[in-house]
């Protein structure tokens, strides 16, 4: 059953971008990041290409058919938007390799962050939680956390849930562990938090984690309110990670209004 479910995966992954994605991605896009893309253009291939206000484009889909493995690794903006995230309180159980927001296009964070370390930290800044944690985030990404700092000053007192907020990691450029791929962490784009309240998969023989149903729904919710993706939402857990995805959480929104019957506006 297991290896039927994955080829079902792989044949979705096959299967071209219609019109009406391709046109619901851009909105999801152009709301996450106002201004940034501009307008599209088709060349002679057919291909969609997103051009960008600094006078770049960002191919959209570029037709092929991926492995998991090579989505990882080369992905572009449609494959990126492909899989649904499931917002909180949904925490499905997953199919092989379906984990919404793992595949990163890094054509597209390079353009909206830097195409090298140099250029990523021009656009890092530093902010605060609780008034004494330090975090550095790309300005977009602490603009979101400042939010969830306020929203969670605006709590009764919790001592356990204000645990997992202690430490707090944020930029540092590297590679995910065990491959030469950038980290978001490399664009200011992810928060860790107290890594012994989330377990990463590279370092637990458990697959799924029991603690991907248990997390405290409080915390998934304030970030994934503000923009934010947790990482305990794919077959390969990092429970500790949040990502600045915007679009993603955008689109989510979007389907789950229409899945609801409510208007566009309503997703919001």
């Amino acid at each position: 059953m297991r290896k039927l479910i994955f080829c079902l995966c792989c044949l979705l992954w096959a299967i071209p971008a219609c019109a009406g994605d391709l046109e619901l991605d851009l909105e999801c896009l152009q709301e996450a990041y106002p201004g940034f893309i501009t307008g599209t253009e088709t060349d002679d291939a057919g291909h969609v290409w997103f051009l960008t206000k600094n006078g770049g484009r960002l191919l959209y889909d570029d037709g092929k058919m991926k492995s998991h493995a090579e989505l990882l690794e080369n992905a572009d903006i449609e494959d990126a938007m492909r899989q649904p995230y499931p917002l909180e309180p949904e925490r499905p159980d997953f199919a092989p390799d379906e984990e919404p927001g793992r595949i990163r296009c890094y054509p597209l964070l390079k353009a909206l962050y830097g195409a090298d370390q140099r250029s990523v930290e021009r656009g890092i800044v530093r902010t605060l939680f609780g008034g004494k944690t330090k975090v550095r985030l790309a300005a977009p990404a602490a603009e979101a956390f400042q939010r969830i700092d306020a929203a969670w000053r605006l709590r009764p007192a919790d001592p356990e849930l204000n645990s997992y907020f202690s430490p707090i990691y944020g930029y540092f450029w590297r590679a995910i562990a065990k491959t030469n791929r950038l980290s978001p962490h490399s664009f200011g784009i992810a928060v860790d938090l107290n890594p012994d309240k989330g377990p990463y998969w590279q370092w637990s023989k458990l697959r799924p984690h029991p603690l991907q149903k248990t997390f405290p729904s409080a915390i998934v919710s304030l970030f994934e309110d503000n923009g934010f993706i947790w990482g305990g939402k794919w077959e390969h857990f990092d429970l500790m990670h949040f990502e600045y995805r915007p679009e993603l959480i955008i689109k989510a929104k979007k389907l789950r209004a229409q899945a609801n019957g409510e208007k566009p506006e309503d997703a919001s």
